[in-house]
């Protein structure tokens, strides 16, 4: 874990979770919408975004060989 596992304005967003589980946005749009998936904290008509600790969880627990996040560009 780092500090930035803890910063709540660490955020993500559709793009970010398909590049993580290697899938495209389509499938990483349904996958974001299971009910298990947390609520987003930003949900607009065009965006919806995850705290990254809160999507992490999630794909610990539902995908375990999800392989992490991609480094920052």
């Amino acid at each position: 874990m780092t500090a930035d596992d803890d910063d709540p304005y660490d955020l993500v967003g559709v793009t970010e979770i398909a590049a993580a589980l290697g899938v495209g946005r389509a499938r990483a749009d349904v996958i974001t919408r299971y009910r298990s998936f947390p609520l987003p904290v930003v949900a607009r008509e065009r965006i919806r975004l995850w705290r990254r600790r809160d999507a992490t969880a999630w794909l610990d627990r539902h995908r375990p060989n999800w392989g992490g996040w991609p480094p920052a560009s």
